[in-house]
């Protein structure tokens, strides 16, 4: 009888090993997986305010910065011409390089962070629309485009039109001319917005292209202009 209590005692013991060792196992798995998935949450975490503290500028490239900038805010019947002697010249770049930067995050949300087309623009009868008029002036197809309030760039030299990953665009001038050359324009709009919130800034440049005047190319990127729309109405 004792035997078979010693017996019965001993498996017992057993059970209560394999239960022991059972779940210090579970136990130390439990352990590894919250470790994993608290080092996810922390390299995400890392890479979240990473990418929403540190910014990539949006705009299209220039070669150089305007001879003169000119912006109109017509709800404000207000119009600014800015030529680079002009002490509010290097205050205007500054909010414009400034505006026209994003946080990370922000431009994967918005599709930004890839990068931008470039759009040929036609008159709506498979003619390429003009930036000029006959008469010099914008054209009424740019102007219907821009709307109330825009900025003008005019270059003195002209400028290289460049592709959202710092390539120089090229392009066919004509269905009978094989080869593709480099793109150029002295001429830039672009919208600004009295929108406190980011939206679209679509820019429009006049290419020197075959045809004698100059065509209009667009580049839409989203940011915030309205600092830029600010800064005209309080100047």
């Amino acid at each position: 009888m004792a035997k078979a209590e010693e017996v019965l005692q001993s498996n017992q013991n057993q059970i209560v090993s394999i239960n022991d060792q059972y779940i210090a196992k579970r136990r130390k798995q439990r352990i590894i997986i919250n470790s994993i998935i608290l080092s996810f949450a922390i390299i995400l975490g890392i890479a979240v305010i990473l990418m929403s503290c540190l910014r990539i500028d949006l705009k299209p490239r220039f070669d150089d910065t305007p001879k003169y900038v000119n912006i109109v805010v017509d709800e404000e019947n207000k119009e600014l011409f800015i030529s680079k002697n002009d002490k509010l010249y290097d205050e205007f770049f500054n909010i414009y390089n400034n505006s026209l930067c994003t946080t990370i995050l922000t431009s994967l949300f918005t599709g930004n962070f890839y990068g931008y087309e470039i759009e040929y623009l036609d008159s709506g009868v498979n003619d390429p629309a003009k930036y000029y008029d006959s008469e010099g002036k914008l054209s009424s197809i740019l102007l219907n485009r821009l709307g109330s309030n825009y900025v003008q760039f005019r270059f003195s030299e002209n400028q290289t039109l460049y592709r959202s990953n710092g390539e120089k665009y090229t392009a066919r001038y004509s269905k009978n001319y094989n080869n593709e050359e480099e793109v150029y324009y002295k001429d830039v709009c672009f919208t600004i917005s009295s929108d406190e919130n980011s939206t679209v800034v679509d820019f429009y440049f006049g290419v020197v292209d075959y045809i004698s005047e100059p065509t209009l190319v667009k580049i839409s990127i989203e940011a915030n202009s309205y600092d830029l729309y600010k800064f005209a109405c309080e100047n």
